[in-house]
């Protein structure tokens, strides 16, 4: 050993420290000092993203006070602020089509759940109850042949017994021979039995299966009832065309309709007060909704067998309005598909 190194570990023994010890500590420094780069990096890297959203959040923040400047002043001139009521109320008459909608399609949804979940718990239930009879039906022929097999075993068991003297020595070997064949197919009926007893037992406390979900076709009654009822409701709000202004708030802002002259204006915030009356009538008119749901189905086209949402040309059109407002889409004058147009965001409650 050179002697430098020679003192350099005479001066770690005077400290109290052995070469191995020290190295232990200075990887351990080593280890404390990487963990520490790793959270100051994390630290910094959710600094960053709270900045970010933070200004986020004032940028959304800033907009927001713009729009409400905007619309204070849009709000605060006499010749536009009808025009504002008559789009605000189309709005919430279209977020109330919208969850009536979604609603009805999810208690549909239950409905053709359970009832499909029933049919195939029935089915499941029929089936087992044959499976089961069947078995009972081998498990009897089986005892049935085991307790012959065992009475024909005493008959010959008792013959073996009466069977005494040397003279007898061949008939006794061979009727025991007999026995022994015969207690053989006892063993394996016997067997057969108790195999098909654990088997009915096992079948008898089977769980149901688990239920796959909705079928195709119970999925495709869903969706065809649902489209009915949002047609339905399209027909209700015919009059004045409340259902194509509704659906025009979607695509267009505050400041880009226009909703005609003062006394139109009047006459739809009018049609849009008894909107909610006109809704619930629609909603309770259970027979029209029926005859309705029918009529699509019948006409109903799929572009494969496992498309549950029919074609759009195949549920037909509703007429457009015959006293169209100003501010009315142009595209729709034609008429009205439910699909094509996506009325009361159909596609989103669609199976």
């Amino acid at each position: 050993m050179s002697l430098s190194r020679r003192l350099n570990a005479i001066r770690q023994r005077l400290a109290g420290l052995e070469p191995a010890e020290q190295q232990e500590r200075l990887l351990q420094l080593y280890w404390n000092r990487a963990e520490l780069k790793k959270e100051l990096s994390r630290l910094q890297n959710e600094h960053y993203k709270l900045k970010e959203k933070l200004r986020a959040y004032e940028l959304a923040a800033e907009q927001a006070r713009e729009q409400f400047a905007a619309l204070e002043e849009y709000l605060g001139n006499p010749d536009v602020g009808p025009h504002a009521l008559v789009y605000f109320q189309l709005r919430g008459l279209w977020r109330n089509c919208a969850s009536r909608v979604e609603r009805f399609a999810r208690q549909l949804e239950q409905q053709q759940r359970e009832r499909e979940r029933r049919r195939q718990l029935i089915e499941f239930d029929q089936g087992r109850q044959r499976q089961l009879a069947d078995l009972d039906r081998r498990i009897l022929d089986a005892r049935s042949t085991a307790d012959m097999l065992e009475a024909q075993l005493k008959l010959m068991q008792n013959k073996l017994e009466r069977l005494r003297g040397f003279w007898n020595y061949f008939q006794r070997r061979r009727l025991a021979e007999e026995i022994e064949v015969e207690r053989q197919k006892w063993e394996v009926v016997a067997t057969q039995v108790t195999d098909l007893s654990d088997e009915r037992a096992d079948l008898e406390n089977a769980p149901a299966p688990e239920f796959p979900g909705i079928s195709v076709d119970g999925r495709r009654i869903v969706n065809t009832a649902v489209i009915a009822y949002a047609q339905h409701l399209v027909a209700a709000l015919s009059e004045g065309g409340l259902a194509m202004l509704a659906k025009e708030t979607t695509t267009k802002r505050l400041l880009e309709v226009r909703y005609g002259d003062q006394e139109q204006c009047r006459r739809l915030l009018t049609l849009l007060r008894d909107a909610g009356a006109v809704v619930e009538r629609a909603a309770a008119d259970l027979a029209g909704l029926k005859a309705r749901t029918e009529a699509l189905r019948a006409n109903a086209t799929y572009r494969s067998d496992a498309d549950t949402v029919p074609l759009t040309d195949s549920i037909g059109t509703l007429p457009a309005p015959t006293n169209l407002v100003s501010g009315l889409e142009t595209a729709n004058r034609a008429g009205i598909n439910v699909l094509v147009d996506d009325y009361w965001d159909v596609y989103r409650a669609l199976l």
